[in-house]
């Protein structure tokens, strides 16, 4: 499949792109326009037009592919470590952005799950006039400062991860998986400090909120029942505390 890939024209990969369905088809896509046509403005400017498709593909394969959106909607299980992608893949135009970005190291915004046409096609003619030669601003993203995880620190970040704690059949059976591949056993251990415990993505999962919120360490009290009521209660009025480096909930 990687050779194959490596032989497509531009027409070929446009054409792939809006028809890929696996998460390793958008990564071959992506491998085979980086090697061989980062330099080609006609196939660049032809990827901008295609960021306003909103064409939606659920795709297969996601293993460690990270879209926080997509993350709270179902369609990925978050596994506790993977790799972290700001635009939906899942549409033809996210898939176009990140080829864009990734071709040029340029951003001019994120193709998300709630990006309107309206967005689009602001994003789509910035990446146009930037492509012929005209000066164009850069998107910019906010960061929270002193975050002990930058790319964990964003609210999306946060609803998802709590999210990702709830029960979940597709989680239970990579855990089981996992132990029985890694370990040979049939269940968790019940001793705290196994590392087989690192084979339920909750584990890295409840950490990592653990940290976002301040917590010196893991509260058995905050399972997933009480991540979820606290998010229903206080996520509008979660606030970063950027000299602590964690969120707070906003005193009213």
């Amino acid at each position: 499949m990687y050779d194959e890939a490596q032989k497509l024209t531009s027409a070929q990969l446009l054409i792939k792109n809006a028809n890929d369905t696996s998460w390793s088809d958008v990564f071959l896509t992506l491998n085979a326009s980086v090697n061989n046509y980062s330099k080609d403005i006609g196939y660049l400017k032809a990827l901008a037009a295609q960021v306003i498709n909103t064409k939606e593909t659920k795709l297969q394969g996601t293993s460690r592919l990270i879209i926080w959106n997509r993350v709270v909607s179902g369609d990925i299980v978050f596994e506790g470590k993977g790799l972290i992608i700001d635009n939906d893949l899942y549409k033809v135009g996210g898939r176009a952005n990140q080829l864009l970005q990734s071709l040029t190291n340029k951003n001019f915004g994120f193709v998300t799950v709630n990006s309107t046409e309206k967005q689009l096609k602001i994003i789509s003619n910035k990446w146009l006039d930037y492509l012929s030669g005209k000066p164009v601003e850069e998107y910019r993203i906010d960061k929270n400062e002193n975050a002990k995880i930058p790319e964990i620190s964003n609210l999306e970040a946060v609803e998802a991860l709590i999210v990702s704690l709830q029960p979940n059949s597709t989680k239970e059976n990579i855990t089981k998986n996992c132990l029985k591949r890694v370990y040979n056993l049939e269940e968790m251990p019940s001793e705290k400090g196994s590392q087989a415990n690192y084979c339920n993505p909750d584990t890295y999962t409840s950490a990592y909120l653990g940290i976002l919120f301040g917590d010196e360490k893991v509260s058995n009290i905050k399972d997933a029942i009480w991540w979820k009521n606290f998010w229903l209660a206080n996520h509008s009025n979660l606030v970063w505390n950027a000299e602590k480096g964690f969120y707070e909930v906003k005193k009213l």
